[in-house]
């Protein structure tokens, strides 16, 4: 599992946020709360879920780990 991504905020839209971690574009699904946390940082944290499917790999980041553990509760 990925636990969390550091690195440079390269753009970011309601749903998803790209991360460059040395030179590797990470696109990571965001909640609201989190699009609201991140602003426009030019470097940001963001803990994370990997969601692992038969058809797809789905990242999701958080701004903090309450909010990954609520989203990890309900699923």
């Amino acid at each position: 599992m990925i636990t969390y991504i550091n690195g440079k905020l390269v753009h970011k839209e309601a749903t998803f946020a790209v991360i460059d971690v040395n030179g590797m574009g990470y696109h990571i699904n965001i909640s609201l709360t989190t699009y609201s946390a991140i602003k426009d940082q030019e470097n940001c944290k963001l803990h994370t879920y990997l969601h692992v499917k038969e058809d797809s790999h789905t990242l999701y980041g958080f701004s903090t780990k309450a909010e990954r553990k609520i989203f990890l509760d309900l699923i």
